[in-house]
């Protein structure tokens, strides 16, 4: 943990306070580049700037940050009568219960928290520590959106745990939807927004027993996210809705 290249004491107490609540060490910048530190000390680097956080985690892709990205876009062509294809393979509802078993930026879990409303539960998984980290607090005080943007971030509940085990200890049909994102599972060379989250997470894939407590905990149905490529739909009996032009398809299980 460090500070920018010219903090002031503001910005070092910061530092030194997410690095408590992080369990990591706090490391004066002195000047030296964020490469430099990754060198020196041979291990990532999250940066505690005024405005945000920055997860570095290789020299030479991009840092992480929190920013709502999409999740703003999408929400505004909900709001204009326009269509969402996770909203609409999901089904999703006002005061429907939503858990999402691969949090990254949140732009999936914030857009179905703005559809489910206040009536509504969003609850994301997400197993870095970090990510968790950075992202939970970037939905808590990010401002520079829409308030009903803004509203949908405070209200989804962070989990710093692994999907699999969340749901394995989930009771039955205790989520209307349960939504299941491997976007990881083959790469895609030309996402270059994904490569900072690629780089900075765990991404486990999953396995038989996510989808079976998937299934047990779905009141509704659980979808799937994956590429066009992948075998996960046709292995666990998903319905697959073909997206053409796309490198993701949908699929879902009816419970």
């Amino acid at each position: 943990m460090t500070t920018g290249q010219h903090p002031d004491e503001e910005s070092v107490r910061l530092a030194q306070l997410v690095a408590g609540e992080l369990g990591t060490d706090f490391v004066p910048r002195k000047k030296r580049s964020v490469r430099k530190l990754m060198a020196e000390f041979g291990r990532p680097v999250v940066v505690a700037g005024k405005e945000r956080y920055e997860y570095h985690t290789d020299p030479d892709v991009k840092s992480m940050f929190f920013h709502p990205g999409l999740a703003a876009i999408r929400i505004k062509r909900l709001q204009s009568g326009g269509n969402d294809a996770m909203v609409y393979v999901s089904g999703l509802m006002p005061g429907d219960s939503f858990l999402d078993c691969t949090m990254g930026l949140a732009s999936d879990s914030t857009v179905a928290s703005f559809v489910t409303g206040p009536s509504g539960r969003v609850t994301a998984c997400e197993a870095d520590p970090m990510v968790t980290y950075i992202v939970g607090h970037g939905l808590a005080t990010y401002s520079d959106s829409p308030e009903e943007v803004l509203d949908a971030m405070r209200r989804i509940d962070v989990q710093n745990i692994r999907a699999s085990d969340f749901l394995h200890n989930c009771d039955a049909k205790s989520y209307d939807i349960v939504y299941l994102d491997p976007m990881f599972e083959e790469t895609i060379e030309e996402a270059a927004a994904f490569a900072p989250l690629r780089s900075a997470g765990v991404h486990d894939l999953p396995d038989e027993r996510l989808f079976r407590d998937a299934v047990r905990v779905a009141r509704r149905r659980v979808v799937l996210k994956a590429h066009f490529r992948s075998e996960l739909f046709d292995r666990y009996g998903f319905t697959r809705i073909e997206r053409p032009n796309t490198k993701f398809h949908y699929g879902f299980i009816e419970i």
